[in-house]
């Protein structure tokens, strides 16, 4: 009889260890952050467009793709507030008597970068952990004033201090109607605090690049193909790419 035991017990031992790859392997949050990206990437654009140098507006495609998907935006935006005018879709119709040409007047007054990135970050699953907001100031300023908080799952960091990862996110300050400020480095952020920026999710790293997803990239969803360091850091680009100023580390555990 023992012997029998003995036998049902490994015969359940090895279908128990072949059942194991067949299962899904459980993701990480940082996992589900860069598959979430990366899937709104290839949906939004078809082909997906990738940017290995300057993703600022002179390289985006013809005709802007983000009028096309202007429900899609929609959905990013609900993450956080109604939409303007209701919907993306009624301000590609929306111009003033002043404003002749509505393709670089209503949309850019209304950037979805930053709702893209609380639609990510919700998506996957973060709860009430991350600051959403369209504002990437607002969680850039709360990921370096808690810093030093080891329990605070979203951490800023100077480029040269830390390595990005999957799930990270990596920003820069930007020009916009506010004025250029692309002058900020990452000692005046808790300094001047209202500034406009952008933020990128990193989806990968092979070798010495990563490649990160934002939204609101050259019109579009966009991938972009940054280049690290000998030391696994952001390089320091010239003035006419992103000038990276944060990493913000993803440290979030799901339960």
């Amino acid at each position: 009889m023992k012997q029998i035991n003995k036998i049902i017990g490994l015969f359940f031992l090895i279908l128990g260890l072949v059942s194991v790859p067949l299962s899904a392997k459980a993701q990480t949050f940082q996992e589900r952050v860069a598959k979430q990206a990366i899937q709104e990437w290839q949906q939004f654009n078809d082909p997906p467009i990738v940017f290995i140098s300057d993703p600022e507006p002179n390289n985006h495609p013809e005709p802007p793709l983000e009028y096309g998907k202007c429900e899609t935006v929609d959905r990013y935006w609900r993450t956080l507030e109604v939409p303007p005018e209701g919907s993306f879709c009624k301000l590609v119709k929306t111009k003033t008597k002043a404003e002749t040409d509505w393709t670089e007047t209503v949309w850019n007054k209304h950037p979805w970068s930053g709702a893209f990135i609380s639609y990510i970050m919700q998506k996957s699953g973060a709860g009430n952990q991350f600051k959403y907001s369209i504002r990437h100031a607002d969680y850039i300023v709360d990921a370096v004033e808690n810093r030093n908080s080891q329990n605070y799952p979203f951490r800023g960091y100077p480029i040269d201090w830390i390595r990005p990862g999957i799930g990270d996110l990596i920003c820069a300050p930007r020009k916009s109607d506010q004025g250029d400020f692309t002058w900020m480095k990452y000692q005046d952020i808790l300094r001047v605090k209202d500034f406009p920026s952008h933020c990128d999710v990193v989806v990968a790293k092979n070798g010495n690049q990563l490649e990160v997803i934002g939204g609101n990239v050259g019109d579009s969803v966009a991938k972009t193909i940054v280049s690290l360091d000998a030391n696994g850091h952001i390089k320091i680009t010239e003035p006419s790419f992103r000038p990276w100023f944060v990493v913000i580390k993803n440290t979030l555990h799901l339960q």
